[in-house]
């Protein structure tokens, strides 16, 4: 049977931008609509099964982003992304933390690069929506829904909120705001605060919605495992942030700040949820918690799938933006050519390794494959000078 042509929907109030998009996509594989306003756009997506949602961000905006919002609400397997120029991407960026898109396209647009991003949102799609992983994730007994709270300020973001406000809906949660207090007092911040509105503040929102998350995640019955995944999670991050800061010397984009914290959640989920499983992946490895090559080897052959993939696949059921869910998918497999998000991908895969040997120096398992610090274009001597120091700091800088 002849596969059926995917379809998108490009919304432009700019005549002139639907017909160079029109004229790009004419001898392609895809089926492509365009309009410019929301009323047509809502007449498409009746009457077609739409799967990858394109829309000026003058649209995505309109009415407090309440045509995103239908779209999500009437549509919610399209993927949704918003196309403007670079002097939005701050409000694009806000438009990715608050879940209205997965990700955006700037403007003026290189004709491949679009064609390219393209076809890796549908590649991620498929692998997600494996039929096979998606019934394994579904029979799951006791499977982590969503955190209600994290709903909650999703909402109020949407709505602009005060930070009063949140913070009031936050401290609700003893264990969260003791969370937030770490990761705000770490030296990645370097603050010093009891107070939870001042926490909130340091590290943005963004990041309180992550560690929402990585504590529904990161708790459960076996405390011991659970803890040292959640300071590995720390430790990830830190190191994270500091080779943007110290070694590629730029400021880590406010959508990537918090990402190391949930990109092992598919660990998280498989020690809580699949207890049996994991006991016998310990015995196989010797306790090891390490030696990461044969670890997800173990886990295929035990469960079927890796935790790299259902972590991946739980922040999709979830709605968590793409580039956290890149992480969690591939940040053992940076060079894959489906990556979007190439560059935090890549230093999550880093910052990981790096992680693990902070926590078990002795250990001689999983040797950095230098193809990824080339690729950054980061010399190789420079990056590992750099970290010898940053760990023989303390992690301080």
């Amino acid at each position: 049977m002849k596969k059926e042509k995917r379809k998108i929907l490009f919304i432009d109030p700019d005549s002139k931008t639907l017909q160079m998009l029109r004229r790009l996509f004419y001898h392609t594989k895809y089926n492509c609509f365009f309009v410019q306003n929301e009323k047509d756009a809502f007449k498409i997506l009746k009457e077609y099964d739409i799967e990858l949602l394109i829309t000026e961000i003058l649209i995505a905006e309109r009415n407090d982003c309440g045509f995103l919002s239908k779209v999500k609400e009437k549509y919610p397997r399209i993927i949704r992304e918003a196309l403007s120029d670079y002097s939005n991407k701050d409000r694009l960026t806000k438009l990715v933390e608050n879940n209205s898109i997965q990700l955006y396209l700037l403007k003026p647009w290189n004709n491949v690069e679009l064609m390219n991003s393209i076809k890796r949102t549908f590649q991620l799609q498929d692998i997600m929506t494996n039929e096979e992983l998606v019934n394994y994730i579904d029979k799951m007994e006791s499977l982590p829904t969503i955190p209600a709270i994290y709903q909650k300020i999703n909402e109020m973001l949407v709505k602009n909120e005060s930070v009063e406000k949140i913070t009031r809906e936050v401290e609700k949660d003893q264990a969260l705001t003791s969370k937030i207090l770490k990761v705000a007092n770490s030296a990645f911040y370097e603050s010093q605060t009891g107070s939870i509105k001042q926490a909130i503040m340091i590290i943005g929102l963004n990041n309180v919605k992550n560690i929402v998350i990585s504590n529904t995640l990161f708790h459960g019955n076996d405390i011991n495992r659970a803890e040292i995944l959640w300071e590995h999670a720390i430790i990830t991050n830190k190191i994270a942030g500091y080779i943007y800061k110290k070694i590629m010397l730029k400021k880590i984009p406010s959508e990537y700040s918090s990402t190391g914290l949930l990109h092992d959640v598919g660990r998280a989920i498989i020690i809580n949820y699949l207890k049996i499983e994991n006991e016998k992946i310990d015995v196989l490895l010797n306790s090891n918690p390490v030696d990461l090559k044969m670890r997800m080897g173990y886990e295929k052959k035990l469960i079927g799938f890796d935790h790299a993939k259902i972590g991946g696949y739980l922040l999709k059921r979830w709605e968590i933006p793409l580039p956290l869910i890149e992480v969690a998918l591939f940040h053992h497999d940076p060079l894959n050519e489906i990556v979007v998000n190439k560059e935090i991908v890549k230093i999550i895969y880093l910052a990981n390794i790096i992680a693990w040997k902070v926590l078990k120096p002795n250990s001689k398992n999983n040797v950095i494959d230098e193809r990824v610090i080339e690729s950054l274009e980061i010399p190789k001597d420079k990056f590992y000078k750099k970290i010898d120091e940053f760990i023989e700091s303390g992690l301080e800088y």
